[in-house]
């Protein structure tokens, strides 16, 4: 968890990497899933890691995102693995 990692917020986080996307030098693959991490981490409090999974596999074309994590399935992001 880059929060306790870092002792950031997790608005802190979101807020660098929105400041790091406007940045013109910087090139970052999918940034539209990332843009899509950072839209829903607002009101979803799963792991931010797990959100950029999520979002990378949906704009990669998935049809569900597999998890064995109990809280990320939480998220209607994914599908919980029995």
């Amino acid at each position: 968890m880059l929060e306790s990692a870092y002792k950031v917020t997790r608005k802190e986080i979101i807020d660098a990497i929105e400041m790091l996307l406007l940045m013109p030098i910087l090139m970052f693959e999918h940034q539209a899933a990332i843009r899509g991490v950072i839209s829903y981490a607002v009101e979803d409090d799963t792991e931010l890691s797990d959100l950029l999974i999520a979002h990378v596999g949906r704009f990669a074309g998935a049809e569900s995102v597999l998890t064995f994590d109990k809280k990320a399935s939480r998220s209607d992001l994914f599908e919980l693995l029995h």
